[in-house]
């Protein structure tokens, strides 16, 4: 394949070969964003119920807590 026959074949394919992610960090950024919007919307839903409201000191306790029970590999 000499270079007149490569850059034929580089115009025919130029839309085939996808090209790098785009904006791949918005995307991560946007999930972290939904998944913390429904731990807040799962929150106030479900903060009517008829326990009392726990301190935020407690809920980070509790968090701590279990993040020590998970086993390392799945961190």
């Amino acid at each position: 394949m000499n270079q007149r026959d490569q850059e034929l074949l580089d115009k025919q394919l130029w839309g085939v070969s996808p090209g790098p992610p785009r904006n791949g960090g918005m995307m991560s950024v946007a999930l972290v964003v939904v998944f913390l919007v429904g731990i807040a919307i799962g929150d106030i839903l479900l903060a009517h119920g008829s326990k009392p409201m726990q301190t935020a000191s407690h809920d980070a306790m509790a968090v701590i807590s279990l993040l020590g029970s998970v086993p390392p590999n799945m961190r």
